[in-house]
């Protein structure tokens, strides 16, 4: 994918210079121009990621870095801030010069920072400048085998008559998995106990024990269950079938519930007051990156069930936007905290 109306030649420069003495108006009033955008980016560009070196956020990093360097003409290097569930990294990008020397890759988590935890003072409308869309995400439903459900509808009959009996792990309270199963909880009607863990890992060990017999995960961790026979594949949460498990339902053909469907995402974001023009430069390399020749398919590659994407800045605000809205009314309705 190169830059629209772009020449050969150009489409191999970097974007700062195909970008050099444009007029680019984005409709972002929020975000000023920037005398400095012509030589952006001028040195290295630090990628802020909310997990330690091995996850899903890590191989996204770096899968998407080794594509951007070139396009941007600057190393871009991979800035390791775990801690509090998210909340190290968002603030420390929330307070980092707004110059997009410092960007960050965020999972859908932080539309919902807020209604999780009242106490912390970011805000994800206010403190950032929402850059592209990276990837998007759908989770997977398992089952012990002892478990007598073969589908999701077998789970719903079986807690009607067992209320608050059965339990589901997840990777922690608030956690994107957790939030795909109280809302399938909402949508059938249904009491399961949650059971939070630090992680996937600690949460299968239990699953493969039998200790707990349900469990909600990103489909990257469940595959190798499903398919080794360890697991029972229940559905997965999204609009269509995962290509690595196309014998496992979506949910909403496994539950019998019509339009159900629960998905995260990945994105871009810099710190609020980032120039329109230099935000503008960053999701244009972004989507160029993404849009190179066997990206996607590298991509989903080394994470099985995610799908690279890029999208404006505009467009990216508004599916963070919604998905908050989705999001809260879980949170709400189910009355989890985090804190």
């Amino acid at each position: 994918m190169t830059v629209p109306g772009a020449t050969a030649a150009s489409a191999r420069r970097p974007v700062r210079e195909c970008l050099a003495g444009a007029a680019i108006c984005m409709g972002l009033s929020c975000l000023p121009s920037s005398p400095h955008a012509e030589t952006f980016p001028g040195k290295t560009v630090r990628l802020i990621l909310r997990s330690p070196p091995g996850g899903a956020d890590d191989i996204q990093a770096r899968l998407l870095t080794s594509q951007l360097a070139p396009i941007l003409g600057q190393q871009v290097v991979i800035d390791y801030r775990p801690g509090a569930g998210g909340l190290v990294a968002w603030e420390y990008i929330a307070k980092a010069p707004p110059d997009g020397y410092a960007i960050m890759l965020t999972a859908s988590g932080l539309t919902s920072v807020r209604a999780l935890r009242p106490s912390v003072t970011i805000d994800p409308w206010r403190d950032y400048a929402w850059i592209s869309e990276v990837s998007t995400f759908m989770l997977a439903f398992t089952g012990h085998p002892s478990l007598p459900v073969k589908s999701l509808k077998d789970v719903i009959a079986l807690a009607r008559r067992r209320p608050g009996e059965l339990t589901y792990g997840s990777t922690g309270v608030g956690a994107t998995p957790h939030l795909s199963m109280e809302y399938f909880k909402a949508a059938a009607r249904i009491d399961i106990a949650h059971v939070p863990y630090r992680g996937a890992g600690p949460m299968y060990v239990d699953l493969l024990g039998g200790r707990i017999e349900l469990g909600t995960s990103t489909t990257g961790s469940a595959v190798t269950q499903v398919k080794s026979g360890r697991l029972r594949g229940l559905a997965v949460t999204g609009g269509k079938r995962l290509v690595e498990m196309p014998d496992i339902p979506t949910v909403a053909e496994s539950a019998g519930i019509p339009g159900w469907e629960f998905t995260g995402f990945y994105a871009i974001i810099a710190p609020a007051g980032t120039p329109r023009d230099i935000v503008q430069t960053l999701s244009t390399a972004i989507a160029r990156a993404i849009g190179a020749p066997g990206f996607k398919e590298k991509f989903r590659a080394a994470a099985p069930g995610m799908e690279a994407v890029a999208t404006t800045p505009e467009a990216i605000l508004d599916i963070a936007r919604r998905d908050g809205e989705k999001v809260d009314r879980i949170i709400r309705d189910a009355r989890i905290k985090a804190e």
